[in-house]
This record gives structure tokens, C-alpha cells and sequence, in this order.
């Protein structure tokens, strides 16, 4: 639903297995368009191709590859103007993870710091693609490192290229505020929310100015040239005038 791709759009989902959010963004679509399914485990995907086509998905073509190794240069994709990445992460907000492996509920310094750093490899990458105009960043984490931080990081690689989008702003649970504009992600947990525990950050890239703009800018605006002082014209007819008389004057 935040990513809201049009009916006929190209997009990617870089995480896809197992298949639950590429079967709903085929619904969005209306199974018109394209989306390019990607997940480097064989057998999840086996599984999400017999999902898809229970649904009745047409409009999905899957990948047993590596999201970071998709060529954002490839002329297949230079219509993605969409991409929904929801990467590997520690599962920290997953009620049925907690309930199952209590011990589990906080990952080590170094599982986080690892995940992060994959994290923020497949966000870079996911803004690499030159077309992109919105993506879905998506974790269902309740950890800092690979939510806030990630998204703040991967921001000030990209100076003025992407915003934040401010979206649900009725939802009660917001971003950390770690860094401005962070109060525009989504955060959900048992005890805010009573749902399980996630992120959401929507990222859009921010429009250059048109080259007519910047043309105006840049142009400097003409002044109209003064008006010759009269003053001076008077001055020059008075001293023509006199001329003659001085002549005159001298002859006599």
C-alpha cells in the first residue's frame, strides 16, 4: 500500500520469498506490468511460484539471484520505477519468534552489526537504479541499527537525491528520532501497536529542477539601460548657443 505502484509499472521486489508481498503487489498492479521477483534460496522460491500461481499472478518473472548482483545498467529494468526491499533481518519484532526462542529476542552486537552492513549494501544498491522514483524500505526488527541507522547512513551517502516521505501520519508509532525527518518512519511493537514489531521508511527521490529552471537561475535579469541625464543636454545646447554671441562680441 505505501508503495502504491500504478496499474501497468515496473518494480522490484529484491527479497521476494515467499511470496506473500509480491502476490499482493501483483494485486495493486492488477496483474498489469512487471515485477521482477529476486531471492537466492531455490526451494522458497519453488514454493512462491506455486503461491503466484494459485493467485493467479501472470505478472512476475523470478530470479534465483543475488539482488546486489542485478545490474541496475541492465535495459530490462530501466522501467522500475519501484522497488520494494524488505532484506534479512534479526525477526526481533516477530511475536512467534519471541514466544518460540525467548532467548533469541536480542541479537549480538556482532549479528547486528553484520545484518546492518547487508542491509545498507541492498539499499544503496536499490538507489542505484536510475529510474527508481520510490522504494520501500522494510524490516520486522525492532532494533535501531537496522532501521534508523540504516536509513540515516544510506541518506547521507545520497545528499539531495532521496527524502523521506511523510506518510500514515495518523500512525501513533514513529521512527527514533535519531536524525531530522526520521519521525516520518513507521515503527510498530506488542506494545504500541498490539501487532507484531516492524520498520517501514518510504524513500522518493527528490526532482532536479527543469532544465528551464535552472536556465532561469542562472540567466541574470536585464535592467533597462538609465535614461540620459537631461541635465547635461541643456548644459551643451546653452554653451552651442552662446558661441556666436562671443564671436560677435570679438568681431565688434
Amino acid at each position: 500500500m505505501l508503495l502504491a505502484p500504478p496499474p501497468g509499472s515496473h518494480v522490484i521486489d529484491a527479497c521476494a520469498a515467499p511470496g506473500n508481498k509480491t502476490s499482493h503487489l501483483a494485486a495493486l498492479l492488477k496483474n498489469q506490468g512487471k515485477i521482477f521477483a529476486f531471492d537466492l534460496d531455490a526451494k522458497r522460491l519453488a514454493s512462491m511460484a506455486t503461491l503466484l500461481a494459485r493467485a493467479g499472478v501472470s505478472c512476475c518473472e523470478l530470479a534465483e539471484k543475488d539482488f546486489l548482483a542485478v545490474s541496475p545498467s541492465d535495459p530490462r529494468y530501466r522501467q522500475v520505477h519501484y522497488i520494494l526491499l524488505d532484506p534479512s533481518c534479526s525477526g526481533s519484532g516477530m511475536l512467534t519468534r519471541q514466544l518460540e526462542e525467548p532467548w533469541a529476542d536480542t541479537p549480538s552486537k556482532e549479528r547486528l552489526h553484520a545484518l546492518a552492513g547487508f542491509q545498507q549494501r541492498a539499499l544503496c544498491h536499490a538507489l542505484s537504479f536510475p529510474s527508481l522514483q520510490r522504494l520501500v524500505y522494510s524490516t520486522c526488527s525492532l532494533c535501531q541499527e537496522e532501521n534508523e541507522d540504516v536509513v540515516r547512513e544510506v541518506l547521507q551517502q545520497n545528499p539531495g537525491a532521496f527524502r523521506l516521505a511523510p506518510v500514515l501520519p495518523t500512525w501513533p508509532h514513529r521512527g527514533l528520532g535519531t536524525f531530522p525527518g526520521a519521525e516520518h518512519c513507521l515503527r510498530a511493537s506488542p506494545e504500541t501497536t498490539l501487532t507484531g514489531g516492524f520498520f517501514i521508511a518510504v524513500i522518493e527521490r527528490v526532482e532536479a529542477p527543469s532544465s528551464a529552471t535552472q536556465a532561469k537561475a542562472l540567466t541574470p535579469e536585464l535592467l533597462p539601460s538609465p535614461a540620459p541625464k537631461r541635465k547635461r543636454r541643456r548644459k551643451a545646447a546653452a554653451g552651442a548657443s552662446t558661441l556666436p554671441r562671443m564671436q560677435q562680441a570679438s568681431a565688434q
